[in-house]
């Protein structure tokens, strides 16, 4: 007698808890200002970025990339090291980056040296939450520079926001 009172008793719980989830509404968030179209706006002092990929069957390179740069209200300057290794080749470079800000998006000049090389790079940065995106378009030789091809879709690399000084 008692195994069955238990049992009815089990039945009646798991019964009551279905029909209470049953009747909850699930709870909605309307769009506000503040969670809609959200702009972070990249603010004057000293900043740092690191970017980390590894190969894939697609992109075959692994690449580490680390930015330091100074935001002085319309001018950003700074530098960027990195290294790549995939089938083929693997190095590191070294540069600086010098460009403007306008509203939260930086347009630079990569200053590079690679393998030796001396080399120029115009690159297109816009502000996001967690960082920055480096809107990495087709490139076209330029008068000494390799320049985006925004006639193009770029592809979005997301450089996340980390501290400026070595944790040892």
């Amino acid at each position: 007698m008692k195994k069955i009172i238990i049992i009815v008793g089990i039945v009646l719980v798991i019964i009551l808890g279905l029909l209470f989830l049953k009747s909850r509404k699930p709870i909605q968030i309307s769009p506000t200002p503040d969670n809609v179209n959200k702009v972070v706006d990249l603010k004057d002092g000293r900043q740092c970025y690191t970017y980390d990929h590894e190969a894939n069957v697609t992109e075959p390179y692994t690449v580490n990339e680390f930015i330091d740069i100074v935001i002085n209200g319309a001018n950003v300057t700074g530098t960027k090291r990195g290294t790549q290794s995939g089938p083929d080749m693997t190095n590191g470079y070294t540069g600086t980056m010098t460009g403007t800000l306008d509203k939260n998006t930086i347009t630079s000049v990569f200053s590079y040296i690679v393998e030796g090389s001396h080399n120029q790079e115009k690159e297109i940065y816009r502000a996001s939450e967690t960082g920055i995106e480096k809107l990495r378009y087709p490139l076209l030789e330029g008068k000494g520079i390799l320049v985006p091809d925004t006639t193009k879709e770029p592809t979005i690399l997301l450089y996340a926001r980390v501290g400026c000084t070595a944790s040892n």
